[in-house]
């Protein structure tokens, strides 16, 4: 039976930190593409990664009590090898979920896990690795996929995720853990099918690269902090399986594997620096490339705005010009009708004043012949 030794362990937390590096550098930025497609969610993106995050350390810590809870009670040495195992293997498997860097895609999976791990020890192959002590691992699993269900129940009503939780169920009874191992397919066919295929381009990850590099470190310091654990189980390991086998046979088989996965972890470190100036420069690319983009459409935005505000000009313009004819004819026809009144009215009056000279005169006229004829008969 092929275990997790030490250094592979160690291996894979190295390979998982530039896979978390890279992936940062590949996906969406403030809200999960994925997320996008599920409707009535009531997380943020940053609100759902936190919460996987502690139920990491959850997972951990409630694998890691129930199996030293065995390990405790029993005298046989194959349940307490199994136990071992069970911690030993199931959660790296749960942080490969957690370190998928779309919140929703690492929901899925470590949601699957835990069907699957719950199903492997209440029915399918594990049902009866523990003996008296089967009881504590079900339970366990049965509370873990509990607190699980409590983080959908929160991330968005069930009538909205259910298709996804039906998927999920169906995929993990296809799908079933058949060993201590735990080696199991990924969920993405289910993602697949539930959302749709995502496709991402670097330059909508440019938001999103502070955000992801904080989540690079809480995961570092999680597999940091598990790591002393992980060398305390594989010690223990090692020495119920070296009881009744050939110790030197053991060793160098042992030894054997650390050295192939100290030159593995060699390798990665040496060409990690290299990647990181890689994915640098390409990240900076990008970034130009779609300034570049941005800045030639608004330049032709500004075009396009400023021929349309010219047609409008010049529509307005021609408008205002109508306008002015239009009331330069109207001020013309009044001030000729102006005018004829004005005549008109001259007209009148000075009919008026001549027959009122005529009449003074005529006044005068016959003033002056009684005057005369009185005078005369005076005299």
């Amino acid at each position: 039976m092929k275990l997790m030794s030490l250094n592979s362990f160690f291996l894979m937390i190295v390979s998982f930190s530039a896979t978390i590096l890279f992936s940062t550098c590949t996906t969406t930025s403030t809200e999960s593409g994925m997320m996008e497609k599920i409707e009535g969610v009531n997380m943020t993106r940053t609100e759902l990664s936190i919460r996987l995050n502690e139920f990491g350390k959850y997972f951990a810590g409630k694998v890691e009590e129930a199996a030293d809870e065995i390990i405790k009670k029993s005298d046989d040495r194959k349940i307490k090898i199994n136990a071992l195992e069970w911690k030993i293997n199931v959660i790296p498997r749960a942080f490969e979920s957690l370190v998928i860097i779309d919140p929703l895609a690492a929901g899925i999976d470590i949601t699957a896990l835990c069907v699957q791990m719950e199903e492997f020890f209440t029915t399918g192959y594990g049902k009866d690795l523990f003996g008296d002590y089967q009881y504590i691992v079900v339970e366990a699993s049965q509370e873990i996929l509990s607190e699980m269900e409590k983080i959908g129940e929160d991330f968005s009503d069930r009538e909205y995720r259910l298709g996804i939780i039906n998927k999920i169920n169906e995929w993990a009874k296809a799908n079933p853990i058949t060993s201590l191992q735990f080696n199991r397919r990924s969920t993405f066919e289910i993602m697949a099918k539930t959302l749709g295929e995502q496709n991402y381009t670097l330059g909508e990850s440019v938001g999103s690269i502070a955000e992801g590099i904080y989540d690079i470190r809480k995961q570092i310091t999680t597999y940091t902090d598990f790591m002393p654990k992980s060398v305390k189980w594989q010690a223990q390991l090692t020495s119920y399986e070296l009881l009744g086998d050939s110790t030197v046979e053991k060793s160098f088989g042992n030894f054997n594997r650390v050295v192939d996965a100290t030159e593995r972890i060699t390798k990665v470190v040496e060409e990690t620096p290299l990647l990181m100036e890689n994915i640098q420069q390409s990240s900076f690319e990008e970034i130009n490339r779609q300034i570049s983009f941005t800045l030639s459409t608004l330049i032709n935005e500004r075009r396009i705005l400023v021929d349309k505000i010219m047609d409008e000009r010049m529509i307005v313009l021609n408008d205002i010009y109508q306008q002015r004819i239009e009331t330069l004819e109207r001020i013309d026809k009044l001030a000729d009708k102006t005018i004829n009144q004005s005549s008109l009215i001259a007209t009148d009056l000075i009919d008026k004043i001549f027959l009122r000279l005529v009449i003074l005169l005529a006044v005068v006229y016959i003033v002056g012949i009684v005057t005369l004829k009185l005078m005369r008969k005076k005299a």
